[in-house]
């Protein structure tokens, strides 16, 4: 669909999220990034069927939940970083789990970054802007 790509330049962070609160609070935050327009897939399948049918380069980011219906969050990063496309993509998990091992597992799966939840929303946003410019980020 056209407005699902993005224009004038600009990169989609694909926001994966189950729960729209959640998702409209990290929209907000992600949001006002130069240049990136905020795609929000509400599981892992619908994720990684967006990442198959658009070309490497467009996504230049992917923040994802871990606890999701149909793929979870862990299984989409796995599936990121088995991909051509998109294996070089910074992954950035933010999740509620209360799985002690998980923030070591989707480091290990190939997450670039891991927030528990409740998350700083100045941290993610910093974070992000770090991978995708290579900088320090004003935090918000």
């Amino acid at each position: 669909m056209p407005e699902e790509l993005p224009e004038n330049g600009e990169q989609i962070v694909l926001l994966v999220e189950d729960r729209a609160a959640s998702a409209a609070a990290l929209e907000m935050v992600l949001s006002g990034i130069d240049s990136v327009r905020v795609r929000i897939s509400p599981n892992g399948a619908a994720a990684w069927d967006f990442l198959q049918g658009i070309e490497g380069g467009k996504v230049c980011a992917v923040v994802t939940d871990l606890d999701m219906p149909l793929i979870s969050g862990m299984d989409l990063i796995r599936r990121i970083r088995a991909s051509g496309a998109h294996a070089k993509t910074p992954v950035i998990v933010v999740s509620g789990t209360t799985d002690a091992a998980a923030p070591q597992e989707a480091m290990q799966a190939g997450a670039n970054a891991f927030f528990s939840k409740p998350w700083s929303p100045g941290r993610v946003r910093a974070t992000l802007e770090q991978l995708l410019h290579g900088r320090d980020a004003e935090r918000q």
